[in-house]
């Protein structure tokens, strides 16, 4: 797959019914770049990714590869996309079901080529039934930390141009959160990538970061950038970072839209 290139000029978020939920911001994800979005709670993050996910409506110009978005076949265009979100999305079926979601003919072996680059195949192999172990709704028979890794699993399978990532590791414990990270690094070597987090701590190995607020980008880039100047990401880093989020629970883009 070719990889993805983004360009937001004026880029502005609606709800719609016709409410401004972000915007207009401006910025640039080149292709193969992997780039962070944090901000408080409420300052557009989700937003952003329901826009560039095309479930909510938009002024300005956002352009995938050179194509205006509001264009574009949304089906073909989100086919190109792997989506984690905090809650992970499993559906009513096997383990096997799940993972091979984006290409039904896969076989048994590249599903546990994938377990295992998500760190769930001990899991897997420790049911009776193995890949054919059944996952109800909402995750029903297993703990949200498997449900994300398998989840990954699926994400990884899917040969995605671009990683869309909303606070992928929040309910995670340290190790599970480690684990899915290096995961998710070895799996982007190609891809584009926006990741949303409160996590600080996980910003080094990103190439740009922008800082929203209030619906605007406050600050944009690296890392080491934007340590060095005062302003709200070095004010965020003295915040305890666990209570950033708290209040905004991630549930799947389609639902955040009533």
């Amino acid at each position: 797959q070719d990889g993805i290139g983004i360009i937001a000029r004026d880029f502005t978020i609606k709800s719609h019914s016709g409410i401004t939920l972000a915007g207009p911001i401006s910025f640039q994800l080149n292709n193969g770049q992997h780039m962070a979005v944090v901000g408080p709670s409420g300052s557009g993050k989700t937003s952003l990714l329901n826009g560039l996910l095309g479930f909510l409506p938009y002024q300005g110009s956002l352009k995938i590869n050179g194509t205006e978005l509001n264009t574009l076949s949304l089906a073909d265009w989100r086919s190109h996309i792997a989506w984690l979100g905090q809650d992970p999305q499993l559906f009513h079926g096997s383990v096997r079901e799940n993972v091979s979601m984006a290409d039904p003919g896969m076989d048994d072996a590249t599903i546990k080529t994938l377990l295992e680059k998500a760190h769930v195949l001990d899991f897997v192999d420790q049911q009776d039934l193995g890949l054919d172990h059944p996952i109800g709704e909402q995750m029903a028979g297993v703990s949200v930390g498997i449900a994300q890794r398998i989840a990954l699993a699926r994400a990884l399978g899917q040969d995605a141009c671009l990683f869309l990532l909303d606070e992928p590791t929040a309910s995670l414990d340290r190790i599970s959160e480690q684990a899915v990270l290096s995961a998710l690094r070895d799996a982007m070597t190609d891809a584009s990538c926006l990741m949303v987090t409160h996590r600080l701590d996980q910003l080094g190995p990103m190439d740009v970061i922008l800082v929203l607020d209030q619906g605007a980008i406050v600050q944009q880039g690296s890392f080491k950038e934007l340590d060095r100047v005062p302003g709200l990401f070095k004010q965020m880093q003295t915040d305890d970072p666990e209570d950033n989020e708290r209040n905004s629970k991630g549930r799947d883009p389609k639902e955040m839209i009533q």
